[in-house]
């Protein structure tokens, strides 16, 4: 759901989408499994349900949760769909993605997703937000940020996002 005071804060127009990409939670090495099977840990699912309540309170709807197919992300991705009341989907190029597989797939977005939630991992997630703001961030595990740009999807270009908003779990409020 586009908020009309974050066009106004940020001058932008009615083609303008919003990005918010969430790390997944902390994950538990402690279990014998492949990467792709690792679960989350008890403070990661502790921590999803807390973070999808604050990104709820803020307003946030995303037309589209896609998540990658590793386990922890799936977890996260529930535990935030379950809070937005919204069905996450699963692709598998999200998981060990390189930042390029990610704009692709960001510019193949169809229009009428203007709010788009992508779920997926590091150190992807880090060299997308800068590529896209020009911003350097360090994105603990939980962590997500929300990225708005007043151009077509197929159209978005290297630095023209806008941070909006940067939160993870150990963040005072």
């Amino acid at each position: 759901m586009v908020n009309v005071d974050m066009l106004k804060k940020f001058g932008l127009g009615w083609k303008m989408h919003t990005l918010l990409l969430l790390r997944h939670a902390k994950s538990d090495w402690s279990v014998p499994v492949g990467d792709h099977k690792r679960p989350l840990n008890k403070r990661g699912s502790r921590d999803a349900p807390v973070m999808a309540k604050r990104v709820k309170k803020r307003g946030y709807r995303p037309d589209m949760i896609l998540s990658s197919s590793a386990l922890r992300a799936v977890q996260t991705a529930e535990a935030f769909a379950k809070a937005l009341k919204s069905e996450p989907l699963f692709d598998d190029r999200l998981y060990d993605a390189h930042e390029n597989t990610i704009i692709d797939l960001i510019h193949a977005m169809e229009e009428e997703i203007k709010d788009l939630m992508l779920v997926g991992h590091n150190p992807t997630w880090e060299s997308v937000v800068e590529y896209l703001t020009g911003e350097r961030i360090v994105m603990p595990t939980c962590s997500m940020v929300q990225i708005a740009f007043d151009c077509h999807w197929k159209e978005l270009k290297a630095t023209e996002g806008k941070i909006v908003y940067f939160d993870y779990p150990k963040k005072e409020l």
